[in-house]
């Protein structure tokens, strides 16, 4: 028995090897780094930079003001009054067939009252319900701040602007407002368009 138990002393016990896994260190914080297949892509970062490349400013100083301001209005008025004509157009052709008359000067004169009607319509739907037009949409031009927006008597403003644009011919405010650098109707009516660049 004692040798029994000296041959079981002798045994070396064997220890079985286990896979553990260790737990990976966090990413770190931030971006993560570019794969070595686009460092040769992008050899010179700083003109991927978006805050410069794309015109983003952080605050109302950099946005287009004066003469800059006025330009880009006159060519939100050059796209809303194509794509007033071309309605006004429609309108006309579906009038003749309804009438069945042919092109005359009285005619050319229905088409001009059309055209008045409609942009007047078309400048204070759009404004109201959307805040711009659809050639100030483009041109990153809005009507009014945000709180003027969202103010009881903005829609008088809105009626009053447009009907005073209207009144003087569609075409003699904004061309005043590029000669004087300033935004007329917008002072006149108290709601002036802003620049969202």
């Amino acid at each position: 028995m004692a040798g029994a138990f000296m041959q079981i002393k002798n045994i070396k016990p064997e220890i079985s090897r286990i896979p553990i896994e260790i737990p990976e260190e966090p990413p770190p914080e931030g971006p993560a780094p570019y794969p070595r297949s686009l460092e040769k892509l992008f050899k010179n970062r700083a003109p991927l930079e978006w805050e410069t490349g794309t015109g983003f400013h952080g605050g109302p100083h950099g946005r287009r003001k004066g003469y800059v301001l006025s330009l880009w209005s006159l060519m939100a008025s050059t796209i809303d009054a194509l794509l007033l004509i071309a309605m006004s157009c429609v309108f006309l052709m579906v009038f003749i067939k309804i009438i069945k008359t042919p092109l005359t000067p009285s005619v050319l004169k229905d088409f001009a009252v059309i055209y008045v009607i409609v942009s007047w319509l078309y400048m204070i739907t759009l404004r109201f319900f959307t805040g711009s037009s659809i050639g100030e949409a483009a041109c990153d031009l809005r009507l009014g701040r945000p709180q003027e927006r969202n103010a009881p008597g903005y829609f008088a403003k809105v009626v009053f602007r447009a009907t005073l644009v209207v009144v003087t011919g569609l075409v003699v405010l904004p061309l005043l407002s590029l000669v004087f650098g300033r935004d007329l109707a917008g002072s006149l009516s108290g709601l002036k368009l802003f620049s969202l660049k």
